[in-house]
């Protein structure tokens, strides 16, 4: 793995006791401006460095990734100056020690069962904007997180849910996930 330094200054505290946390279902939620989408970035780029890894990043549109969480990577990468360690094309970003990232939409769930990575398998998924999604699709995504012998991790995150939403009952309420709420006010 690469042996790149970073100093957990770089972190909002809020999110700093979830760095290193590999529970299965790992839940962010909380208002616009509250930063755990940047946070949830952050955390991958540093596992990308520093794990064997494969992460797959959905959302409901697959479209809406291009404007939203491909471009927070960049981002992110860019500002910790890591350009020389990843490779970045379409919809796709390898880090040079052959970890890579997808993305992709739920829009065609099916197209999600062929998702290849060059090396490994798939070990991370990230649903941003999990509201969006249909527990069908959620229920399709464990699917992919089953086998091989990595641990696997399943991020959502999303703004406040009503209380009758499925992710509620599926992932909160059953005690299935750790979850950890934010405001405004923790960025």
């Amino acid at each position: 793995m690469i042996n790149v330094s970073i100093s957990k200054k770089v972190f909002n505290d809020k999110y700093i006791p979830y760095l290193d946390n590999e529970d299965r279902y790992l839940l962010f939620y909380g208002g616009g401006s509250s930063g755990k989408s940047y946070y949830i970035v952050q955390r991958y780029i540093k596992k990308l460095m520093s794990k064997k890894m494969n992460l797959l990043v959905v959302r409901q549109t697959g479209n809406t990734n291009r404007d939203s969480t491909f471009a927070l990577f960049k981002q992110v990468i860019r500002e910790w100056k890591l350009d020389s360690l990843f490779n970045i094309t379409d919809l796709r970003i390898k880090c040079v020690n052959g970890n890579e990232v997808i993305f992709r939409g739920l829009d065609d769930v099916e197209k999600i069962k062929s998702t290849t990575f060059e090396t490994g398998e798939l070990t991370d998924i990230w649903v941003e904007e999990a509201t969006e999604t249909l527990e069908e699709d959620i229920n399709q995504l464990k699917v992919r997180l089953r086998g091989g012998t990595s641990k696997k991790q399943m991020v959502l995150s999303f703004n406040p849910v009503n209380i009758n939403h499925w992710i509620e009952k599926h992932f909160i309420d059953s005690g299935l996930a750790t979850v950890c709420h934010s405001t405004y006010k923790d960025n």
